[in-house]
């Protein structure tokens, strides 16, 4: 078999698919995809809520709390004590297929009647850190999203198997972690920015491997006492650094700029990468074989992955967040441990298997087009049926979806093969990560179809501004968590918890001027930027290689083997 050109229905551009994957499609059943990766990627993430968070009553116990869906949204949304209890069985709302029109249209009523999560958070994270989303395993968090295994982490994306984390993201078995980014099996590190693993009493460093007490360091692989790009002993080190109070704000912030100034006449390393073998695309770790994946660790003979935080991952194509014993998993998000074989799902795990077209699908195999089920098989739109009737009724189903397919408001042609149209969505696209990476205007998700959210901001009673709060941590009273502070970006309002102000002068950090959706969105879009391949010519060797630094991010930079070779 070769590779072919197609042009994508979406966006009407050139894709190529490739031999090898063929074979995959051809091993899971399904037709080449119609549209091209990027707009893959970007209907998938249309469904993945951002940092968003809104209070609502549950539309079974009637309590407030807090959920991830607009209270106006016409959806059934339940707390997760009542969406995980058994109360209610899903399959009540079951409906019978109608071959009169297109199936997908039939899911969607589906979807709009059937009991939702608000918050995809497990029971043991509702109890103990209830102000997170798509969480699990969490203990006296507050604040993280997309975040898994953590104690006492604050204000962050993307952390796992961590203790004591404020204000960071990317972070994978750390603790005492604080205003971070791409930080790995480290201890006690501050304000670290871009790929640092394995570091120890570290303030402001990039691009470290095995340091420990440097302050001020680039590009350094087992160093120690490093202040600002200069060796020092151990004991001028230490009489310096003493000289440096990181708990006052103004010092904080000046040896912060001081620091990422210094970054900028250092070459940053291309591509991080750790014990990966004959892969392509950024911030790949511990994987072999996988082609343009993205912030994935423990993946094989894979592609189009993303936001693969645990693994091992097999075998899967186009894939977004979760993992953990995942394979055979295609065009699906949020979806994870202990699967096998799951086709155009979103937020569906926990052991189940040939599950096709379904949400909030937990336990269970052999499902098509169902919502919120937990522990069963054989059901098609909720419905039950016996081993028989399902697999007779899912061939007619996907004929059906082949004759008479669902048709979005740009004409896009949904037969089975194709993952749920952006028009679906519950969530804002505005709200959604697909806007981080695929922005559009209010005007454009109109004329697509799509929702838009206008933000409504309270008038909160502001009794402080940012700046008239104590600079330094140490004289920073509990009287301040009364206080509704002025953000220094946007106009909201925002309190500062009782375990921050804890935790900030354990770590003796200062407070944060900026309410916590402004400071988690500012590293969100730090990594959106790593998100990416662009094609750059090494200022060395003058070789064109991919990496997802831009003109605008590095001015001068080097292809991985010279970087081996000058810098690392």
């Amino acid at each position: 078999m070769q590779s072919e050109t197609r042009i994508c229905k979406n966006c009407k551009q050139n894709f190529i698919i490739e031999p090898d994957d063929f074979s995959f499609y051809e091993k899971i059943k399904v037709p080449p995809p119609t549209f091209c990766p990027e707009c893959r990627l970007q209907r998938r993430l249309a469904w993945m809520i951002s940092l968003i968070l809104f209070k609502r009553k549950c539309d079974l116990c009637g309590e407030e709390g807090i959920s991830m869906y607009e209270p106006n949204v016409p959806f059934k949304i339940y707390c997760h004590k009542c969406w995980w209890g058994d109360k209610w069985d899903a399959r009540d709302y079951g409906k019978d297929v109608d071959f009169s029109k297109p199936f997908l249209e039939q899911w969607n009523e589906l979807f709009h009647e059937t009991p939702i999560l608000g918050l995809s958070i497990d029971t043991i994270t509702g109890e103990l850190s209830p102000y997170t989303n798509q969480c699990g395993h969490a203990k006296d968090c507050y604040m993280i999203y997309y975040s898994d295994h953590n104690e006492e982490c604050m204000y962050g994306f993307q952390l796992t198997n961590n203790k004591m984390c404020l204000n960071s993201t990317t972070v994978l078995e750390s603790s005492n972690v604080f205003d971070s980014s791409n930080v790995f099996k480290s201890y006690n590190i501050i304000g670290a920015t871009s790929n640092n693993r394995s570091c120890l009493d570290c303030f402001f460093i990039r691009d470290c491997e095995g340091c420990h007490n440097c302050f001020g360091a680039v590009n350094v692989k087992n160093g120690s006492y490093v202040f600002m790009g200069e060796k020092l002993p151990k004991e001028e080190y230490k009489k310096r650094l003493k000289k440096i109070n990181l708990g006052s704000y103004e010092q904080y912030y000046f040896w912060k700029e001081k620091a990422y100034e210094y970054f900028k006449q250092n070459i940053p390393q291309p591509r991080w990468e750790t014990q990966s073998y004959n892969s392509t695309g950024s911030y790949v770790f511990k994987s072999k074989n996988c082609t343009e994946c993205y912030d994935v660790t423990g993946c094989e003979d894979s592609k189009y992955l993303m936001l693969i935080k645990e693994g091992t991952v097999k075998n899967s194509y186009d894939y977004s967040d979760w993992g953990l014993n995942a394979e055979l998993v295609y065009e699906s998000g949020i979806v994870g441990e202990n699967i096998s074989n799951i086709k155009f799902c979103h937020e569906s795990g926990f052991n189940i298997e040939n599950i096709e077209y379904s949400k909030l699908q937990t336990g269970g195999n052999n499902c098509f087009g169902c919502v919120s089920l937990r522990q069963k098989q054989y059901c098609i739109l909720n419905k039950q049926y016996t081993k028989e009737e399902y697999f007779k009724l899912r061939e007619k189903i996907i004929e059906h979806m082949n004759k008479i397919p669902y048709i979005d408001k740009n004409g896009n042609v949904y037969k089975y093969g194709e993952f749920f149209p952006m028009e679906f969505s519950p969530h804002a696209y505005n709200n959604t990560f697909a806007n981080f990476l695929f922005p559009k205007t209010e005007e454009e998700c109109k004329k697509d179809g799509l929702q838009w959210y206008q933000s409504d901001v309270k008038e909160y009673p502001i009794t402080i501004l940012a700046s008239d709060i104590p600079d330094n941590i140490k004289n920073t009273t509990d009287e301040i968590t009364k206080k509704i502070v002025g953000c220094s970006t946007c106009p909201k309002g925002y309190k500062i918890i009782k375990p921050e102000l804890d935790l900030s002068r354990r770590l003796n950090v200062p407070l944060s001027r900026q309410c916590p959706f402004c400071r988690i969105g500012d590293k969100v879009k730090k990594w959106v930027s790593q998100m990416k391949q662009v094609d750059r010519i090494c200022d060395k060797c003058g070789i064109t290689f991919k990496t997802h630094y831009s003109k605008e991010e590095a001015l001068k930079i080097f292809c991985q083997p010279c970087y081996r070779q000058e810098v690392y």
